[in-house]
């Protein structure tokens, strides 16, 4: 192993360790790199009682053990020194002092990228913009981001299943897939050229107060965040405002103002944010350029998508036990005999498709079609 090398891995260890010692988060770590001048000095310090609130160091020994727990799966940790990590991240208030990626790292240094957030419980109609607006993007080169949750984001990071890449941030370790229910879509994001990023442990189980954290990692990475759909207490409005201090654009998509889920969204757009309809809106305001023959390829490939109406075996069981009426998803397990992971992604196929609405409570039902 060359000097560089050396170098490199002694100093994503002291970061490592310094990250993950209790008490001391991303505003903690810079700092103490103001103060000390590097991670080596700043655990010097720490060793001899610099901070008397931090009583236990991260040892080297659990450093090089999460290193090589990453190793085996194929992920890598990327300390904020590395020529790796994103510069338009590492310009943000509080950037992570490590990521953990899985995937094609090629994506973080990508200058087109762009996040789409929304509500869990979204529409079907948000569920199908969400996708069409990452499928519009990508086809235009641009990398979506967002939060692998179900309902908005799922939809955002459906376009893997079309071998498009896309960039997935999660609150909780690398190796753990939450919801469960993404599992395939997880697996899909790596195979497909994407990307998966999390500044937790290996193994850390999500907790609710680390989703706030989470987003303001979306929108560091991304030139503008897109908000499909938001309540008024939706985390997407979180987003948003951490947008807005990292100086990022902020678009919102309109909704009906007798839709409470709208209600963040339309806000957003009272003050201020872009309102949008389609991925051309974002890339005019965005000001790039060259995009010449792109919407008629685009209309193509909608009318390709709109034409494919063919369904699964699992998903005409589905069909066949839903109806207009909303019905819970623990009766379509009971109903249906399947697992709630594989009910759950043919479920969302069919909200892409525009065959079924997801409502709140975990209730689904049939879209109504005119004859």
């Amino acid at each position: 192993m060359n000097d560089a090398l050396i170098t490199e891995k002694s100093t994503l260890i002291d970061c490592l360790r310094l990250a993950r010692t209790p008490g001391i988060g991303p505003v903690m770590f810079r700092k103490l790199l103001e103060l000390y001048k590097s991670p080596r000095k700043a655990l010097e310090a720490l060793h001899e009682g610099a901070c008397r609130d931090i009583a236990t160091v991260c040892s080297v020994y659990d450093a090089e053990k999460e290193i090589e727990f990453c190793g085996r799966i194929g992920a890598r940790i990327i300390d904020i020194f590395d020529k790796q990590y994103p510069k338009m991240l590492s310009n943000i208030f509080d950037p992570p002092p490590v990521i953990t990626v899985l995937g094609n790292e090629d994506l973080l240094q990508s200058p087109r990228t762009v996040a789409i957030v929304g509500s869990r419980d979204a529409s079907a109609n948000s569920i199908r913009l969400a996708y069409e607006l990452s499928l519009e993007l990508s086809q235009m080169n641009f990398i979506t981001v967002s939060g692998l949750a179900r309902g908005v984001d799922s939809a955002v990071h459906s376009v893997a299943y079309h071998g498009k890449p896309t960039i997935a941030v999660i609150a909780n370790g690398i190796n753990v897939i939450y919801p469960r229910e993404n599992a395939k879509l997880y697996k899909s994001i790596v195979r497909e050229g994407g990307l998966l990023i999390s500044e937790l442990p290996f193994s850390a189980i999500p907790k609710a107060s680390l989703f706030p954290q989470r987003n303001r990692i979306i929108s560091g990475l991304s030139l503008c965040v897109v908000v499909v759909e938001a309540s008024k207490k939706s985390g997407s409005l979180i987003t948003a405002n951490f947008a807005l201090s990292q100086g990022r654009e902020v678009f919102a998509v309109p909704g009906s103002p007798l839709d409470s889920r709208c209600a963040g969204s339309n806000d957003l757009i009272k003050q201020g944010a872009y309102l949008i309809e389609s991925a051309t809106d974002i890339i005019s305001v965005l000001g790039f350029s060259g995009m010449t023959g792109m919407e008629h390829a685009l209309r193509d490939t909608q009318k390709r998508t709109s034409k494919n109406t063919t369904t699964t075996p699992v998903q005409d069981l589905i069909l066949k036990n839903l109806s207009i009426s909303p019905t819970n998803i623990d009766d379509l397990v009971i109903c249906c005999s399947l697992d709630v992971s594989v009910l759950l992604a043919a479920l969302l196929e069919l909200e892409l498709a525009g065959r079924v609405e997801r409502l709140p409570g975990n209730r689904f039902a049939l879209i109504a079609t005119s004859s």
